[in-house]
């Protein structure tokens, strides 16, 4: 259990929160109308709401136009969505090409794996279903995508192939800076945004606990409550 007076007084004077979404805001795979309502009462209190997720900027497109947050990271740090304008970060010429024959690499290997439905709206990331592959397979990912010199990272609902450029923490540091930001996630992709150096003020929904033993940097607190009740939980303490 923490402790709540010490966290409500390290929030004070919060600016942003930098949230993950799969697992985290939502609550059995969906947005509920009070996980939307927390999001909107933080609005208006004047707090910044920033989604960062694995998920493909083109389904983060969505996202960005129809929930009241100031913008979108979407790809692990990939992509960048603001209102209509959407961008990836700078990544070399070759990457896109690396890329996709990676993904048909591991494809080739592992025949049993389902290729996440999203990866036709993806700008610098390709992302495997997870409910298809077996731990051995995830190592077997990591060790196909290191010959192409890039990554893998882990969510609660998706492997990804990356450029080891791509970070969900980096790309959130070089928007806030230094304003006052608490980060929020739920899985192993989401370490680099528990990253002290990066956000003292990290926060991890109770479902976190599952993934602890696999990350290096773990988040500063934990909620009592899983997924996006967890999510609730820490908004009625900033508000």
């Amino acid at each position: 259990m923490y402790d709540k007076d010490e966290m409500k007084a390290s929030l004070q004077g919060l600016e942003y929160i930098a949230t993950d979404v799969d697992d985290t805001l939502t609550i059995n795979g969906m947005l509920t109308s009070e996980v939307i309502r927390a999001v909107e009462a933080l609005r208006s209190a004047g707090l910044k709401i920033i989604l960062v997720t694995g998920r493909s900027g083109g389904a983060c497109t969505t996202l960005s136009q129809y929930l009241p947050v100031e913008m979108v990271i979407a790809e692990n740090g990939g992509v960048i969505i603001k209102g209509h304008d959407i961008a990836s970060v700078d990544l070399p010429a070759d990457h896109s090409k690396r890329l996709q024959t990676c993904f048909d690499t591991v494809a080739i290997n592992i025949p049993h794996m389902v290729k996440a439905q999203d990866n036709p709206f993806r700008l610098t990331d390709r992302s495997i279903d997870n409910r298809s592959l077996r731990q051995q397979d995830i190592e077997y990912i990591r060790e196909i995508a290191g010959a192409y010199g890039l990554t893998t990272v882990v969510s609660s609902v998706q492997t990804h192939i990356l450029s080891p450029d791509c970070s969900k923490g980096r790309t959130l540091k070089s928007i806030v800076h230094d304003k006052i930001t608490v980060t929020v996630g739920d899985s192993a992709n989401d370490e680099s945004m528990f990253d002290p150096d990066l956000f003292p003020l990290s926060v991890g929904v109770a479902n976190v606990r599952n993934y602890l033993p696999l990350i290096r940097h773990k988040p500063r607190w934990i909620m009592t409550q899983e997924q996006g009740y967890g999510f609730i939980e820490l908004a009625n303490l900033v508000k």
